[in-house]
């Protein structure tokens, strides 16, 4: 993926992350931002999610409770794909989000 291509990518996935995290109740008092390329969820126990684009990796970058993964973006599956374990970047928020706010989340 070229870089311009990337790194748009990668920001409008971003946004459509923030924007349909913002949709659920049981994220909404919770603090999400993104500052710079980078989107910080925090729960109200302290945990926090970070999700963040990496150039030169072409890859976007996901610290969270569970610890970090790396996601690369595969057209075939119009997918950001773990590039461990091959899970989306959506399952893996989907079960992360749930844990941290003890509801179930469906992005």
């Amino acid at each position: 993926m070229a870089d311009i291509s990337f790194s748009l990518h990668a920001e409008q996935t971003l946004e459509s992350l923030l924007e349909r995290m913002s949709e659920f109740d049981a994220l909404a008092d919770l603090d999400m931002d993104i500052i710079d390329g980078v989107l910080t969820l925090e729960f109200e126990d302290g945990g926090k999610v970070i999700i963040n684009r990496q150039e030169a990796a072409s890859q976007i970058w996901l610290a969270s409770p569970e610890g970090p993964a790396h996601f690369g973006y595969d057209a075939g599956q119009d997918a950001w794909l773990n590039d461990r374990t091959g899970e989306s970047l959506t399952d893996t928020l989907n079960r992360v989000l749930s844990a941290g706010c003890g509801e179930q989340i469906r992005l």
